[in-house]
């Protein structure tokens, strides 16, 4: 789906302010910062919905798989759609994104809105990686994740 103009944009200066910071890629779930970059507006539930944005390459979107048809009408920042199924892990599906984007180390910001059990699955599968608030990254681009 295309990207909206105002998002390629933001997701522009992030992504710049990512590199600016050293940082390989940054992790949001549901909220503010989300909705700013990409206009994706999505209840948190125990189900994970999240995307990456790398620091360069398009973001990943990861989420439920009997959400797809509903995401799909809401995403047009990047066309990259991780679902997982109720016996799979969505935190499998982030490593993956992660890695498929040449992240094998390095840091990696975490949305301060995402909850810890979230990251915590994150990290279990990818202990190599750093990770670091993204409040400093976010907030250097105007954007706020309370």
């Amino acid at each position: 789906m295309p990207q909206t103009t105002e998002s390629r944009q933001r997701i522009t200066q992030l992504q710049d302010a990512l590199r600016k910071s050293g940082l390989q890629a940054v992790v949001l779930e549901p909220g503010p910062a989300m909705v700013y970059l990409t206009g994706v507006r999505w209840g948190k539930s125990e189900r994970t919905f999240a995307v990456v944005v790398p620091a360069k390459g398009e973001p990943t979107w990861v989420l439920p798989g009997f959400e797809e048809m509903r995401a799909r009408e809401l995403i047009h920042a990047g066309d990259d759609i991780r679902v997982w199924q109720e016996d799979e892990s969505p935190y499998e599906r982030i490593v993956a994104a992660l890695h498929d984007r040449g992240i094998a180390s390095g840091r990696v910001a975490i949305d301060d809105a995402a909850r810890f059990f979230v990251f915590d699955g994150i990290r279990k599968l990818a202990p190599h990686l750093d990770y670091v608030s993204a409040t400093p990254v976010l907030k250097a681009t105007g954007i706020s994740s309370q």
